[in-house]
């Protein structure tokens, strides 16, 4: 045990082999990723041609470049110093001379942890890396790692598990890809720990594109893939890239912007058509020391088929906005699951308002120097959050994003047809002019916002509606009084007188319009209501002598019927008559059973004068629209849709006459094919609305909806009466003949409705859900009448 009494004791840190797994296959966990990685560093190393090949045979993945190589001591010094990087300290350049600038973006480099060469042990357990430099031109140098020592014991250190570095005269033997003729590097990667095949390589190949070059701008390095034993002319094998951004330019809504000294500056463009640039402060002073360039495109119908057709792939799938950083894409970002800059989150508070990722296809390059912008070591976890990071994000979303989206929303979106269209006719009519115009307008109004150019055709309007017109002319007046555009000043006052003259033809033609209206008002209400007429009451039949013949028959029943009731009554009060007329005669104790008998006759003239009554109003019934409905007047039933029916007797027998109650009718069954009578409904309708208007009703409302007892239909039936008055009505009375709360009522209403509904199978009774005090019912009514 060390004693601690004179001096204290310095030790170094003792590193685990452990530590292989944790900054290589616990960092880097997506074999795509790790190729990636791999040609990033090839890269770095100024290579313009960098090859992938994958040997299913020999179970191995080889990546070849011609970059500036390595020598013994770099390989010593820098490649097996574990977290070391050259580019981070800046001495990854000494004596190279200018190979990076082979690379688009200048400003960094694409790997600067030093721990990038672990991908190889996420890939395979062994590693062969074979590499010239300018030093070592006539040799090759070679390293020979076996990562499956350093799992043999965790507790051993790190510096005891040695490599092999050698010499050789040339790079080994390679599959289809072609070795380095001076400098370069090959790694060949064996005991491959996933499967690679067919489908594995066309991700790869997806992947890479998107890493590298997604839309196919970048000409100074050449990525190619090779899968051995397959068809040299296969997909599979030959250059990664592609032209879409190039397709899509003339084809849909883009915007295009660049942050640098100082200055944002946009320009819209509108398949193929300048819309507008300009020019502002660089609000961001954390991005001062930075490049920002970026192209986003709107992504509509057209756009995303065109994208399919070439792409072989959906927009959707393919991702929506990439972020290179120095040439590099910063991984996950634009990824079809990736939401940094939040669109889908805006998109739920409104879908007709923003844009969602699936709606935009874009790239943003970034030139910036070391450490500015720091990768996340998790290489799918993108930028560290810093201030630099957070402003980058959000000039993104201001000047880009919701720049693009606000002319999207304004101007395409209100056109439903554009979007399927790839060529820019849409933008000639007066609405979309008229939408352009504001949004140019509106920039003009924007403090320290210069408009450099815009699409100057939007002033041909030959029409214009909204007052942000003529809001928008005059913001550009000043554009055109700034830069001492006379011709543009000449052509924004023809704009406003031709719009004048416009406005003011367009409120004649519409005074006269009202005038015409209200002439015809009456005519269209006719016209209404005779279109409300369909089926039953469509259109007077013609009354051709067997019709008429039919129809004398069943006026005949019904007025036999009262013939027979008067008979009736009219002896009952004969003989009255004549029990009255014996009365003089009559002893005392004989009046009791006169009265009795005089009771009795009364009875049966009431019986009498309610069938009279109820026929009368059948009678009724047949003279008001018996003429028009098809109906078999022998039988007075008709077979078919009874919620039809209904509709037409509300809407054409029962229409708003100007009086009250008003009469509505809903219904929530489509239909009911049964046999009915229409003349005993409307006898049934008309009592319940006449019993309403007693009750100073102002609405009365039928409400047809299915029964809980299968093969009927329910009718609710409410008003806005006064309704029962307790103290002198029994309720549980209201459908006995000739009951009556009121002094002159004949007690014959919900008499007959009751009598009617019975001799159909069906019934009324009281709403039970309804207070006590209201006359609320529900009608039953049979599918098949009795």
């Amino acid at each position: 045990m060390a004693d601690f009494r004179d001096m204290s004791i310095q030790r170094p840190f003792k590193v685990s082999t452990h530590l292989k797994d944790v900054i290589g296959r616990d960092l880097v966990t997506n074999e795509f990723v790790a190729i990636f990685e791999l040609v990033k560093n090839s890269v770095d190393a100024g290579a313009t041609l960098i090859q992938l090949e994958i040997d299913p045979e020999s179970d191995a993945i080889r990546i070849v470049d011609d970059g500036k190589g390595m020598d013994v001591d770099d390989i010593a010094e820098k490649w097996l110093f574990v977290a070391y990087s050259a580019k981070a300290d800046g001495s990854e350049d000494d004596g190279t001379g200018d190979y990076r600038d082979k690379i688009k973006s200048v400003g960094g480099y694409a790997g600067s942890k030093g721990i990038g060469r672990f991908s190889c042990d996420t890939l395979g357990s062994s590693l062969e890396l074979f590499s010239r430099s300018k030093k070592t031109s006539s040799t090759a140098v070679g390293l020979s790692v076996d990562w499956e020592k350093f799992e043999l014991d965790s507790k051993d250190e790190f510096k005891n598990v040695l490599v092999d570095i050698d010499e050789h005269t040339d790079f080994p033997s390679l599959g289809a890809a072609t070795a380095p003729n001076g400098t370069g590097t090959v790694l060949e990667i064996s005991g491959l720990r996933h499967h690679w095949d067919e489908a594995n390589l066309k991700k790869l190949r997806a992947y890479l594109a998107k890493l590298i070059d997604p839309f196919g701008t970048t000409d100074s390095i050449n990525v190619v893939t090779y899968l051995i034993g397959s068809d040299e002319h296969d997909e599979l094998n030959g250059p990664i890239g592609n032209n879409i951004a190039d397709v899509l330019r003339g084809k849909t809504s883009r915007i295009k912007v660049t942050i640098e000294k100082g200055n944002v500056v946009t320009e819209l463009v509108d398949r193929g058509r300048r819309i507008y640039k300009i020019s502002e402060p660089n609000p961001y002073s954390e991005l001062d020391r930075c490049d920002v360039s970026g192209e986003v495109f709107y992504l509509n119908r057209s756009a995303k088929a065109t994208f399919g057709h070439r792409m072989k792939v959906t927009s959707v799938e393919f991702g929506s906005i990439f972020l290179f950083l120095n040439g590099f894409r910063i991984f996950p970002i634009g990824e079809e699951r990736d939401d940094t800059f939040g669109l889908n989150r805006r998109k739920q508070q409104g879908t007709s308002r923003y844009l969602g990722t699936r709606d935009v296809l874009g790239r943003v390059d970034v030139g910036a120097p070391p450490k500015m912008f720091r990768e996340a070591s998790s290489r799918d976890a993108g930028l560290i959050e810093d201030a630099n990071s957070r402003a980058l994000f959000d000039a993104i979303l201001e000047k880009m994003i919701k720049r693009l989206e606000r002319y999207v929303v304004g101007v395409n979106w209100k056109d439903k047809a554009d979007q399927g269209r790839d060529t820019p006719e849409g933008l000639e009519g007066d609405p979309a002019k008229a939408r352009i115009l504001q949004i140019v307008g509106g920039l003009a109004r924007t403090k320290e916002l210069e408009i450099l150019d815009f699409d100057q055709d939007i002033l041909d309007l030959a029409d214009a509606k909204e007052a942000a017109t003529e809001k928008a002319l005059s913001d550009l007046i000043s554009i055109a009084e700034r830069d001492g555009d006379t011709n543009l000043l000449k052509r924004i006052e023809q704009t406003r007188a031709r719009i004048a003259e416009l406005e003011k033809a367009e409120a004649e033609a519409r005074k006269e319009a009202n005038r015409v209206a209200e002439e015809r008002a009456q005519s269209d209400a006719r016209i209404v209501q005779l279109e409300k007429q369909s089926r039953y009451l469509a259109a007077s039949q013609n009354l051709d002598a067997e019709r008429i013949q039919l129809l004398l028959h069943q006026v005949n029943i019904y007025s036999g019927h009262v013939a027979s009731s008067t008979t009736r009554g009219l002896s009952g009060a004969q003989d009255a008559m004549k029990m009255l007329a014996d009365a003089d005669e009559m002893e005392p104790d004989d009046f009791e059973d006169l009265a009795g008998a005089l009771r009795k006759i009364l009875r049966t003239l009431m019986d009498d004068f309610s069938y009279i009554r109820l026929e009368n109003n059948r009678l009724q019934t047949i003279s008001r629209f018996a003429p028009n409905i098809k109906v078999d007047l022998e039988t007075s039933h008709i077979q078919g849709d009874i919620i039809e029916y209904l509709n037409e007797y509300f809407a054409v027998m029962l229409a708003d006459t100007g009086r009250a109650p008003r009469v509505h009718f809903e219904s929530k069954v489509d239909a009911l094919e049964c046999e009915f009578s229409p003349f005993d409904l409307a006898v049934v309708v008309d009592n319940l609305v006449d019993n309403a208007r007693k009750a100073k009703a102002q609405d009365i409302w039928f409400i047809a909806q299915p029964s809980q007892s299968k093969g009927k239909l329910e009718l609710r039936v409410s008003d806005d009466g006064q309704g029962f008055d307790l103290d002198r009505i029994d309720r549980d009375r209201v459908f006995e003949k000739h009951y009556t709360g009121t002094h002159n009522g004949t007690g014959l209403g919900l008499f007959h409705v009751a009598q009617v509904l019975e001799e159909m199978g069906g019934g009324i009774r009281f709403d039970p859900k309804s207070d006590t005090v209201r006359a609320d019912f529900i009608i039953t009514i049979p599918e098949k009448a009795k």
